[in-house]
């Protein structure tokens, strides 16, 4: 491998990434019902009107899922992974192309609920019960995870140790489900 194709592979792999991160924010905003009127969800929304806005229209919701901004997520995990492979002359059959992207999927999206989560963590130990659009709408994205975690897991000594253990599980998670995609 040499030193241009290595260049090409990191700038693709993160662009692409951070395309699909903000896609797959959007979804997971929707999905947990965040607030999308403060920066960050004003953000997210324009840049991924231009394409979802169109897809809805051949591709309606269904229920709670906004099969739109899937879709997108999706084409862009196919289109990051294909392109990778490319530059590294590897041809992948369409089956282990979805299979991968797919894993990719589920692996930026563990990502996310780990930002959130960290987010969270450091924001407690500066300015505790501060607001702020980032720390709302990483709240939102965590609460469904965390919320069942500090019913399990009570606060011991005023330390809440339930974000480790949701850490621990999205970990176990990346390694049972997204390491055997990938």
């Amino acid at each position: 491998m040499n030193h241009i194709t290595s260049a090409s592979g990191y700038l693709s792999e993160t662009i692409l990434g951070i395309v699909l991160f903000i896609v797959l924010l959007r979804f997971w905003m929707q999905w947990v019902r965040a607030n999308f009127r403060n920066p960050i969800g004003q953000f997210v929304i324009t840049v991924t009107n231009p394409i979802v806005i169109p897809l809805r229209r051949l591709l309606p919701s269904i229920g709670a899922i906004d099969t739109a901004t899937v879709l997108l997520a999706m084409a862009i995990a196919i289109f990051k992974t294909y392109v990778l492979f490319r530059l590294f002359n590897i041809s992948p059959a369409w089956s282990g192309l979805i299979l991968y992207s797919l894993g990719e999927l589920i692996k930026v999206s563990i990502y996310l609920f780990m930002a959130a989560i960290f987010i969270q963590i450091i924001a407690s130990w500066v300015n505790p019960n501060s607001y702020h659009p980032i720390l709302e709408t990483a709240r939102s994205i965590s609460e469904p995870l965390m919320a069942p975690a500090r019913k399990l897991i009570p606060a011991i000594g005023g330390l809440d140790l339930s974000p480790i253990a949701v850490i621990i599980f999205l970990n176990l998670s990346l390694r049972l489900f997204v390491a055997p995609l990938q």
